[in-house]
């Protein structure tokens, strides 16, 4: 009888470390930098994670189950994952086909998007930025006499604490610098604190 006691115990206590070392997904079909940069967080939060390759080439990450919500909640503190960052090379890729000008204009603004975009989130305390930039369409009209002119507005979140109003006019500079016929004085910056406003 002891020795059924003993057994019955030893499979509950089995039972209860198995429940809690189950693992959950938080994180699925990020690429390596963003899993990486994830892991990094929890691991400072002294959260156990598991980076998983998929077929794809994309990974997930896993946590304890009993850490989830505690994980998602940095996840969400830092802004990540980070949106994919698409390259002006990958933009432009030649693949056999012919560009209209109107479709080729349309690529060039969203690639300055995403270069100012990747440019800015290496500034310290950056999570999260939004780019819209204006760039007016070549006109060959000889008689128009004032060109409309080239134009950027940023929208940029930030960790509580952060001193980015140290960057702004380097951040305007640097904007201005990324777009044809711009200066800094037609470029609009809003930063946001992360626990204002969620973009």
């Amino acid at each position: 009888m002891g020795k059924l006691k003993c057994s019955c115990l030893g499979v509950v206590i089995l039972g209860l470390l198995a429940c809690s070392e189950s693992r959950v997904d938080i994180v699925n079909g990020v690429n390596q930098k963003s899993a990486n940069s994830i892991i990094l967080d929890l691991e400072q939060s002294h959260i156990n994670t598991t980076k998983l390759q998929a077929k794809d080439g994309t990974y997930s990450i896993q946590v304890p189950k009993n850490k989830q919500m505690e994980a998602l909640a940095i996840l969400k503190q830092n802004g990540e994952p980070f949106s994919d960052y698409v390259s002006m090379g990958n933009i432009f890729k030649k693949e056999g086909f012919i560009s209209s000008p109107l479709e080729e204009h349309a690529r060039l603004i969203y690639a300055l998007n995403q270069e100012i975009d990747n440019m800015l989130m290496s500034i310290s305390g950056v999570i999260q930025v939004k780019t819209q930039v204006s760039l007016p369409l070549p006109n060959d009209n000889l008689w128009q006499t004032e060109l409309p002119h080239s134009s950027a507005s940023v929208l940029i979140k930030y960790k509580p604490g952060s001193r980015i109003d140290l960057y702004l006019a380097r951040m305007k500079n640097l904007v201005a610098n990324a777009v044809p016929g711009l200066t800094p004085d037609r470029v609009e910056i809003i930063t946001v604190q992360q626990n204002d406003a969620s973009l």
